[in-house]
């Protein structure tokens, strides 16, 4: 069976959330999907910059895409995409594979970058092969839990060096 491991953390405001997603982008190998999920408001636009941020892609570029879905994003020596599938929440199961087809989003899987997909719990399609997924809890105005599930062969090592950086960064794990 895949292999999992998660880390839970708490951010008290956009910063921090900011910071996790540097934390996380540090530890992540090429060919990596992070796959956000949660409601609006809840930071996954936040997290998502501070990922392009650590990758050396200019965060101010990172707008929550919803009406673009996929954009591509050149950093240091990797491509950061990001895709948002909030519109394709209602496309039915059987349309789902074709709708990401067109938007390209298989082929930003198989490019080696880093791929950080919004709204991922509306996913229908393949695994992907390397998989982080982030869940994210409001529990007031500014605080946010997060939970990050690191799935496949190097799951607990990488879950490792990313509570590393979060302690580094002065971020509160829980549980």
């Amino acid at each position: 069976a895949e292999r999992s491991e998660s880390v839970r953390l708490h951010t008290a405001n956009a910063d921090e959330t900011d910071s996790a997603g540097a934390a996380l982008a540090a530890v992540l190998a090429p060919a990596t999907v992070v796959g956000l999920a949660g409601p609006l408001g809840a930071g996954k636009t936040c997290f998502a910059r501070g990922m392009a941020a650590r990758l050396g892609v200019d965060p101010t570029l990172i707008a929550s895409p919803t009406f673009v879905y996929l954009v591509e994003h050149p950093g240091d020596g990797l491509v950061l995409h990001h895709a948002d599938l909030y519109r394709l929440a209602e496309v039915p199961d059987d349309a789902a594979e074709a709708a990401y087809e067109g938007i390209a989003l298989p082929a930003a899987f198989a490019a080696g970058g880093i791929t950080v997909v919004e709204w991922w719990d509306s996913y229908r399609g393949a695994r992907p092969a390397s998989l982080v997924r982030v869940e994210f809890l409001i529990e007031n105005v500014e605080h946010r839990q997060l939970t990050v599930v690191f799935e496949g062969s190097r799951a607990s090592d990488r879950a490792a060096a990313f509570s590393a950086n979060l302690a580094a960064a002065g971020l509160t794990k829980h549980g």
